[in-house]
């Protein structure tokens, strides 16, 4: 086996990083968010591995990082921080010549206790997993796989919607006027004084959105009075407010409309 000066310096990288680990004290309690966020992308890139002519191979493309923030103020600095974790992660995956997979997301959820399964002062957890992802055949096309929205709770104008769209909208009422002034069409629409669930959907409240060069589709906050989660295996993942970054859906996921919820399947079978 040929093996390149690339691949030795790949290695040497490799288990330089993990000695550094073994050598350093774990974090503390009193850590710093940016050297949580410097700690996670280690984390990451330990998980790539050589794969010759001086490259690495990552196996999975979901990333999960929960991490411990007792009080507000912890999460709301947190989320400062790791506003731009995927981002990073990307940047520090291409700088040690690791292929980011298709779909590659990264999300963080915050947690106000330690989870049961966690060692004693543990501050953190980083989880690996893989999803199906939209074929390159599709991506290329720009031709979003279909969704299947199913209204869970709350009133809408049908219980059930099938779509192929690069942007739905979700609100009250079909044909609103936004907080802007602006028309605009809700594909998926809760009827006006349907219930309480209902009436906490703001007319223009969320959308979600397929992103060709990831192949994924993202959730958005459309600034709505009530909030927007994703409800993922019992876990919610808050979205702020207008926040350009989204959250990441998988099919299967629930989304939380102020208190009405729908929940989302995606369809990434070749037509």
């Amino acid at each position: 086996m040929k093996v390149t000066l690339r691949d030795v310096q790949a290695s040497v990288a490799s288990w330089t990083v993990r000695l550094k680990k073994l050598l350093d004290p774990p974090l503390t309690a009193d850590a710093q968010p940016l050297e949580i966020r410097e700690w996670i992308l280690d984390a990451i890139e330990q998980r790539a591995v050589p794969a010759g002519a001086g490259q690495r191979v990552l196996a999975h493309n979901q990333i999960s990082v929960t991490v411990l923030a007792p009080t507000q103020s912890d999460r709301l600095t947190l989320q400062a921080v790791l506003a731009d974790l995927q981002d990073a992660t990307v940047s520090r995956l291409r700088e040690v010549r690791c292929q980011v997979p298709a779909g590659f997301a990264v999300v963080v959820h915050y947690t106000r206790r330690a989870r049961p399964n966690w060692a004693a002062e543990q501050r953190l957890a980083v989880e690996y997993s893989s999803r199906e992802t939209v074929t390159a055949t599709d991506t290329s096309r720009g031709t979003p796989p279909s969704l299947r929205v199913t209204v869970l709770r709350g009133r809408a104008m049908h219980r059930v919607y099938t779509l192929i769209e690069s942007h739905v909208r979700i609100g009250r009422t079909a044909l609103p006027v936004d907080s802007d002034g602006r028309p605009r069409k809700n594909h998926v629409a809760f009827i006006e004084d349907g219930d309480e669930h209902s009436n906490s959907v703001g007319r223009a409240h969320a959308s979600i959105r397929f992103e060709p060069a990831r192949g994924e589709y993202r959730v958005y906050d459309d600034g709505s009075r009530n909030g927007t989660r994703v409800v993922r295996n019992g876990t919610a993942l808050e979205i702020m407010r207008r926040d350009p970054t989204g959250v990441t859906l998988l099919s299967g996921d629930e989304i939380h409309l102020g208190t009405a919820a729908i929940r989302v399947e995606i369809d990434v079978r070749q037509p």
